[in-house]
């Protein structure tokens, strides 16, 4: 298992767009990858899911992963997460 916190870093936080790169990115993975925040953990790879957690600027988030390319998922949201770029 892989897991690493990232802080959000886009002022208008998790919205649709970043939400789709996080789910695309979670795809990368064949086992499972989790979004946690709050003590809420949704699946990273359900549009939804992402969407419902809420996350704001400057809200930590856990991402965790397991499975094959289990890093390089979680690395790939969260470079999504540490963007500061207004989309």
């Amino acid at each position: 298992m892989v897991e690493k916190s990232y802080v959000v870093l886009n002022p208008t936080g998790i919205h649709a767009r970043p939400a789709k790169k996080i789910v695309e990115a979670a795809k990368i993975c064949e086992g499972t990858v989790y979004l946690e925040k709050g003590g809420r953990k949704v699946s990273a790879k359900s549009l939804v899911n992402v969407l419902s957690i809420g996350a704001k600027q400057n809200d930590t988030v856990t991402v965790s992963a397991e499975g094959e390319k289990a890093e390089a998922a979680v690395d790939a949201i969260g470079a999504v997460l540490a963007t500061a770029e207004a989309e």
